[in-house]
Order: structure tokens, then C-alpha cells, then sequence
């Protein structure tokens, strides 16, 4: 009598919720901008506020799941979106290709 194992399939959230953090981080950027073009400062502020934590959430649910190997491309591209879609590396770069 043999044993048969079952084959579990793996967990690919963690990877796409990464990616998707990412994506909304963009989306919140752009609406932080889109705000200052109205002179919407509170609301541009807030949106700054969330694109930063939601920056955040994507770098480090990026790591989690490449490491885990949980949808591994997509916790890349959450990595990437976070980190250059983050308003204060945005600020910094664009300001330090301004001065070159």
C-alpha cells in the first residue's frame, strides 16, 4: 500500500496584494497631484500621507513574498512600484535631476 500526497497549491496572494499595493500607491500620487493642481492642499496632503504607508505596505509585502516565493514576479514589480512610487523618493529625485 502506497501513500498518495495530495498536491496543495501555493499561496500566490501575498505577491499580488504586494503588486497591488504598489499599484494603489501610484494611484494615490497621482491623485495628490492632481489635488495640488487645484489648490487642494489638505486633500493633497492626505493622499501624500496614504501613497507613503501604502508605499510602504508594497516594499515590505514585496520582500515577504519573494522570499516565501509567493508569486515572486509580482512581489518584484510591488517592490519597484513602492519604492519609485514613493512621493519622498520621487521628491528627492526629481529634485536632485533637476540640479544636475
Amino acid at each position: 500500500m502506497t501513500l498518495e500526497t495530495v498536491p496543495t497549491s501555493r499561496a500566490r496572494w501575498p505577491g499580488r496584494a504586494a503588486l497591488a499595493s504598489g499599484v494603489v500607491t501610484l494611484l494615490l500620487v497621482g491623485a495628490g497631484v492632481v489635488a495640488t493642481g487645484y489648490d487642494a492642499f489638505e486633500s493633497a496632503t492626505v493622499a501624500a500621507s496614504a501613497a507613503l504607508v501604502t508605499s510602504a505596505l508594497a516594499v515590505l509585502g514585496g520582500i515577504v513574498a519573494a522570499i516565501g516565493n509567493w508569486e515572486r514576479g509580482a512581489a518584484i514589480g510591488g517592490i519597484a512600484l513602492g519604492l519609485f512610487g514613493n512621493p519622498l523618493m520621487l521628491t528627492f529625485g526629481l529634485g536632485a535631476a533637476a540640479n544636475v
